[in-house]
C-alpha cells in the first residue's frame, strides 16, 4: 500500500500529470505518432519534471496497465502459436547470450569512458530491469545512482527511437500469423482483469518481477490453449494502459536526481545508443540466421522493458507471443544469471590483475 501513502499530498501532482499526458497522448495521436499514448505522455511528464515542475503517476497505474496488456496478449496464446513459439527456442537462447555479450561491451565503453567503477558500469549496462540491478548493485558495493541513471535513459530512448525508426524507417512490419478474433464481452472481461489483479499481487508478493503482466498472460494463454474464450481488450483499454506506462516512464525523471548526475548522462546516453545499435545488430543477425522478420526481432533484441516492448509489438501489429517470448526468456536468466556472471568476470580479472602484477615483481 506504499503508493497510496499520502495520497492527499500528491493528488494535486497526479492531477497535473493526467491533464498534461492525456493533452500530450491526444496530441501526439492527432500527429499520427507511433505509440502515442505512451511516448507523449512520457516527454510531456519528464519535460516538465525537468523543469522543477513536479508531478506523480497514478497509484498503481503501472499495475493497472500492465493488467490490461497482459489480458490482451493472452489471446494470441493459440496452440499454434505456442508450437511456433517452441520451434524458436534456438534464437531466443541466442539472443539471450548477445545480451550479456552487448551488456559487458557496454559496461567497458561506459567505465572507461565516464571514469565510474567497473562495478556500477556493469550493473548499468545489463538490461535485466532497473530495480533488479539496482539490488544487485548495492549487493556487491556498486553504486546504484548510475545504474538508476543508465536504465531510466537507456528505456526512454528505446521507447521513442525504436517505434519512429520501424515506422519511417522503410522496414516491413510484418504482422502475426494468428490475431485473436475474440468478441469484446464485458460480463467476461471486467471479472477477468479483477482477477488479473489479484493473480499480480500474488505473483509480486512472491517477489515474481512484472507479475501483474506475467501472470495474466500465463494463465489466459493457458486458458486460451485449452479452448477456452475469453473476452477481447477494447482500443481504449490499451491506450489506457500505454498512457499509465508513459506517467510512470516521465516520473522517473527528477529534476535534483538528473541535476546531481548531470555529468553522468551524456555518457549514459552513449552507452544507450551504443546497447541499442548493438542490439540492432543481433537482431538483424537473427532475421537472417533463423528466418524470422526484421521488425520483429528490432522489438524483441531491444534492451528495453518487458512491458514496454510488449506494448511497442502489440501496437506497431508484430508477433506479440515472440515478443514476449524474447524479453521474458532474456528478464528470467538475466536476473537469474547476472550474479554468476559478474562473479566470474570479477575472478577472471582479478586474477589477470595478480598475473601481470607477478610478472611485473619478478622483472
Amino acid at each position: 500500500m506504499s503508493e497510496l501513502t499520502n495520497l492527499r499530498e500528491q493528488l494535486p501532482k497526479i492531477l497535473k500529470a493526467l491533464s498534461v499526458g492525456i493533452l500530450a497522448g491526444y496530441l501526439f495521436d492527432r500527429l499520427d505518432a507511433p505509440v502515442p499514448w505512451m511516448i507523449g505522455p512520457m516527454i510531456a511528464v519528464a519535460t516538465l519534471n525537468l523543469m522543477g515542475l513536479r508531478m506523480r503517476s497514478v497509484p498503481y497505474g503501472r499495475q493497472m496497465g500492465q493488467v490490461v496488456l497482459g489480458s490482451a496478449v493472452s489471446l494470441y496464446f493459440t496452440p499454434t502459436v505456442v508450437t511456433q513459439l517452441a520451434a524458436n527456442l534456438a534464437a531466443i537462447v541466442a539472443a539471450t547470450i548477445a545480451v550479456f555479450v552487448v551488456g559487458g561491451l557496454g559496461a567497458v565503453i561506459l567505465s572507461r569512458a565516464s571514469g565510474v567503477d567497473g562495478k556500477s558500469g556493469f550493473f548499468a549496462s545489463i538490461p535485466g530491469g532497473a530495480m533488479a540491478m539496482a539490488v544487485l548493485a548495492e549487493r556487491y558495493g556498486a553504486q546504484i545512482a548510475p545504474v538508476a541513471v543508465a536504465h531510466s535513459l537507456r528505456v526512454s530512448i528505446v521507447v521513442i527511437l525504436i517505434p519512429f525508426a520501424l515506422t519511417y524507417g522503410g522496414i516491413p512490419l510484418v504482422g502475426p500469423p494468428y490475431r485473436p478474433d475474440v468478441p469484446l464481452d464485458y460480463v467476461i472481461l471486467a471479472p477477468w482483469l479483477a482477477f488479473g489483479v489479484i493473480l499480480g499481487e500474488i505473483s509480486e508478493r512472491l517477489r515474481l518481477q512484472n507479475g501483474y503482466l506475467l501472470a495474466p498472460i500465463f494463465f489466459g494463454a493457458a486458458l486460451t490453449v485449452s479452448g477456452m474464450q475469453l473476452s477481447a481488450v477494447p482500443h481504449w483499454m490499451t491506450e489506457f494502459a500505454q498512457l499509465m506506462f508513459g506517467l510512470v516512464l516521465g516520473e522517473r525523471y527528477e529534476r535534483n536526481f538528473f541535476s546531481r548526475y548531470k555529468l553522468f548522462i551524456p555518457f549514459a546516453l552513449l552507452n544507450s545508443f551504443f546497447m541499442l545499435i548493438a542490439s540492432a545488430v543481433v537482431a538483424i543477425g537473427l532475421a537472417w540466421a533463423f528466418g524470422l522478420p526484421i521488425a520483429t526481432m528490432i522489438v524483441a533484441t531491444a534492451p528495453g522493458g518487458l512491458a514496454e516492448m510488449t506494448i511497442l509489438a502489440q501496437a506497431l501489429h508484430i508477433s506479440v507471443p515472440l515478443v514476449v517470448a524474447f524479453h521474458f526468456f532474456r528478464v528470467v536468466m538475466v536476473n537469474m544469471g547476472t550474479q554468476y556472471v559478474y562473479s566470474c568476470a570479477a575472478w577472471l580479472l582479478g586474477r589477470s590483475a595478480r598475473r601481470k602484477n607477478i610478472s611485473k615483481s619478478e622483472t
